[in-house]
């Protein structure tokens, strides 16, 4: 076991949208949700926008997950892509 988490942050697995769970609950092919996308954060980048209601942050794999964001929806799950 490392003596401390490495990366020190928590990290996105996959290309996507970090968003806030609750506003993509229930989301689907049927139901779409729509947010506003207000930043983008690239693997090495610094996550300097917090996610709030109604919005989400393009993020890359390895780039740290903004704050606000309890989740990620794959990229490939989203027509923005």
């Amino acid at each position: 076991v490392a003596p401390e988490a490495v990366p020190p942050w928590d990290n996105s697995a996959m290309d996507g949208y970090a968003v806030r769970a609750d506003d993509v609950a229930g989301a689907g092919p049927d139901a779409p949700v729509r947010l506003r996308v207000v930043d983008t954060v690239a693997a090495g980048a610094a996550a300097t926008t917090p996610v709030g209601p109604g919005e989400a942050v393009r993020i890359m794999t390895g780039a740290p997950v903004p704050g606000g964001a309890d989740a990620v929806v794959m990229v490939e799950r989203t027509r923005g892509g």
